[in-house]
Parts: structure tokens; C-alpha cells; sequence
């Protein structure tokens, strides 16, 4: 029994336990080191634009932002990303802007494949690192909703219901029910 419980053990943390079928998204509003001051999203951070490489990221600052971080090679990722574009769709409409952030060190060839694959009608763009030093965890996909004065809420599981990710959405663009 034993073995068993450590087997488990190891499985969740080289898996990402948050992914598993029956797990609760887990809202994470981001924090500094100290955990007393919340992250702000810092708009001069080293990215590429795939379709558009003159496009800065600088350009989606002081809007309600989600942002898809995720590397094509992942099966999670391949997974959950039609269910995000539904959601960047069904708030478009109310002001809600969707960007895809590939990881650091796929080339544009592969996330082009995944842009083709999944009808990708977002931008999207690579990570040259220094998105993955700040805002990173080790893990993907994430989905990061960046409110208007740049404070940030993550979100770790995708797979499925997108309920609390739909709920944060809601109260990032202001809407009541």
C-alpha cells in the first residue's frame, strides 16, 4: 500500500496533479515571493508575434486580456485549446481580447502546425523566456486573465468544464448576473 500511495505521489508531481479528470480548477491570483503584493503584467516583455512579427505585446495593455500559455508539443494543451477558443469567442463580443503564448524554444514551424490544426483565429505569439521567468510555474497549459490595471488571475486546469474560468472572465469585463 505504501508503494502504491508513493507511486501516486511521484505521478502528481511530474504530472501536474491539477490536471487530473475530477480535479477542481484551481483559481491562483498571482503574487510576488513574499505573497503580499499581487503580480501586475508587464507589457514590455520579450515576445514574437508568429503571423505578425512587428505586432508588440505592449499593444494588448489596459484592456481585459486572456492569455493561452501552452507548448504545441503538449497533449493537454492540444486538449484544451478549442475549448479556450469557444470562451475567446463568446466574449469577444463584450470586450474580452485572446492572445496564445507558445513556450520558449518550439520554433515558429511548430506553432504554426498548431495554429493550422486547431483553426487558430487568435493571435499568437512566441515566448522568448522572459514570459516563463515571471508568470510561469513549470507547467502548461495556464490561461492567464490580465484585468485593465494589469492585475493577474491563473488558471491551471482547462480541460472540460471551464466554469471558474468563465465566472473570472465575467468579472473581469464587469458583468453582473
Amino acid at each position: 500500500m505504501r508503494k502504491l500511495v508513493f507511486l501516486l505521489a511521484l505521478f502528481c508531481v511530474f504530472c501536474d496533479a491539477q490536471m487530473l479528470p475530477g480535479v477542481k480548477p484551481v483559481t491562483t491570483y498571482m503574487t510576488d515571493s513574499t505573497g503580499k503584493q499581487q503580480l501586475v503584467m508587464d507589457f514590455s516583455v520579450s515576445l514574437t508575434g508568429i503571423k505578425d512579427s512587428n505586432m508588440p505585446f505592449s499593444v494588448f495593455s489596459s484592456r481585459p486580456l486572456m492569455i493561452y500559455y501552452f507548448s504545441p508539443h503538449c497533449p493537454h494543451c492540444k486538449k484544451s485549446y478549442n475549448g479556450i477558443q469557444q470562451v475567446a469567442k463568446e466574449y469577444e463580443q463584450r470586450g474580452l481580447t485572446s492572445i496564445a503564448i507558445a513556450v520558449n524554444g518550439v520554433g515558429k514551424r511548430e506553432i504554426m502546425m498548431f495554429m493550422e490544426e486547431h483553426n487558430a483565429s487568435i493571435p499568437f505569439f512566441q515566448d522568448n523566456g522572459d514570459f516563463a521567468k515571471k508568470y510561469g510555474d513549470g507547467y502548461v497549459p495556464r490561461l492567464y486573465l490580465v484585468f485593465s490595471d494589469g492585475k493577474i488571475v491563473r488558471h491551471s486546469n482547462l480541460e472540460g468544464d471551464l466554469k471558474e474560468v468563465k465566472l473570472d472572465i465575467e468579472k473581469l469585463l464587469g458583468i453582473k448576473k
